[in-house]
């Protein structure tokens, strides 16, 4: 079991390597984790609630999968997800590398060096992320490079459209777009 946050790169590679051994190898990406790094953030409850994904090869027996699940969920996860190297690491572009991006590009807006007394909850929430670990980040971003680009250029399409609707003072338009936002959110019920 591996735990990097991206699997086609390692699960193509070790496919080959472990097919004919007497061992399994089952991609796996723990979804818990801070903005620091190093020993000494360490937190002994850092997984609980959290989700594991993992990423078997076709063929895995279920025993395995029976065993990395009761041992995923004795440690404190919730949440045992299976899915396929591919389809983790689109979902991965998505819900964790694209808001590293956009909070790392955030934070470099000219008035991000005024800001102090003017900031409450969610420039702190849209921040959080920005301080990161700049070599772990990038290689990261380059190994999933495909799908986060295309995440970036959707995210970009959408500003623009609110940017647009805002330019326009077209209040009804932006009331919409705002109320179809917070009712995806709703709807979606996470945190």
């Amino acid at each position: 079991l591996d735990c990097g946050g991206v699997k086609r790169e390692v699960c193509g590679e070790l496919e080959d390597i472990t097919k004919n051994s007497d061992f399994y190898f089952v991609g796996g990406h723990p979804m818990a984790g801070i903005e620091f790094s190093g020993f000494e953030y360490s937190k002994k409850n850092l997984f609980e609630k959290a989700s594991m994904i993992v990423t078997p090869y076709p063929g895995t027996p279920i025993e395995v999968m029976e065993m990395l699940k009761k041992l995923f969920l004795s440690i404190g996860f919730n949440n045992f997800q299976i899915t396929t190297p591919d389809d983790h690491d689109r979902m991965i572009a998505f819900t964790s590398q694209l808001a590293h991006v956009v909070s790392n590009a955030y934070v470099k807006g000219p008035a991000a060096l005024r800001h102090k007394g003017f900031s409450a909850g969610s420039y702190k929430d849209m921040t959080r992320v920005a301080k990161l670990n700049e070599v772990m980040w990038t290689e990261l971003f380059l190994d999933n490079a495909d799908y986060l680009s295309q995440e970036i250029g959707e995210l970009i399409s959408r500003l623009q459209e609110y940017k647009e609707v805002i330019e326009k003072a077209d209040a009804e338009k932006l009331k919409a777009m705002l109320k179809e936002g917070s009712d995806i959110k709703v709807f979606l019920n996470d945190e």
